[in-house]
């Protein structure tokens, strides 16, 4: 792919996120539905928690779209572009992690809270954790690496990312075992977002092992921003689906 078709699909994808954010703040605007997860703090002693207050799910999701909409749009710029284009030719994507960093983390932390997570330690963990993970990616790019050897910083960063999904699915053995499992909706949000992590992990490690192939980078790059696009968008869409009943689909 050349620099002027990366640059279209990045304006593209940053014009669809940009969309998505009005129309779903039409649509939940509209709704009589309004989800809010709990956020407390938990202290030895304290069984229920230290209410800290309530994160509306709604408003969550619009931010994220509008935000990962203005990282894709501010990269097409020109005097940002021709910066951009540069890093990618030489396999370093500093704007793609960026967007990467918080949008990845913020998933997490959404998704935990819909499986029940509500401690703000564990919620700051796992989204501390995620975007950690980004750093071992941003490494395994600024590392030399001769095609016989292992990627061990993307392999550790696999590792450690792996952690909140982890616990997350601790807390559904949980409260399987108790009777109160999370809602269907929030399960198969859950296994999608999952997939979509496997599919952002296998990415970027195909992407590193063709490095040395420059004409395959830009390549790589639409496809992460392809990637980001169809996932944030079905866990966008899934939470509106959760919000406004459709089929009596409710969280």
């Amino acid at each position: 792919m050349t620099s002027a078709g990366l640059r279209t699909v990045s304006g593209l994808s940053g014009a669809v996120f940009l969309a998505q954010a009005v129309v779903i703040a039409v649509i939940i605007a509209q709704s009589p539905t309004q989800v809010l997860l709990p956020i407390v703090l938990r202290l030895q002693g304290n069984d229920g928690g230290i209410p800290l207050g309530r994160l509306d799910l709604g408003v969550a999701v619009i931010v994220l779209c509008a935000l990962v909409g203005l990282a894709r749009l501010v990269v097409v710029v020109p005097p940002v572009f021709l910066l951009y284009s540069s890093d990618v030719q030489s396999n370093r994507h500093t704007a793609r992690w960026i967007e990467f960093a918080f949008s990845s983390s913020i998933v997490i932390f959404l998704v935990a809270q819909l499986n029940g997570i509500s401690d703000i330690g564990t919620l700051v963990l796992s989204y501390a954790i995620t975007s950690g993970m980004t750093l071992f990616t941003v490494l395994q790019e600024r590392s030399p690496r001769a095609a016989t050897e292992r990627m061990l910083p993307l392999g550790f960063g696999a590792m450690i990312g792996i952690v909140p999904w982890g616990v997350i699915a601790l807390h559904q053995v949980a409260a399987l075992l108790s009777g109160q499992l999370p809602s269907a909706l929030a399960r198969v949000i859950t296994l999608t977002m999952l997939a979509f992590s496997f599919a952002f992990f296998a990415t970027h490690w195909r992407e590193q092992r063709r490095a040395k192939t420059a004409p395959s980078l830009p390549g790589g790059e639409s496809s992460h921003i392809l990637l980001s696009l169809a996932s944030t968008s079905a866990f966008a869409w899934l939470v509106v689906i959760g919000i406004i009943g459709v089929g009596n689909i409710r969280f």
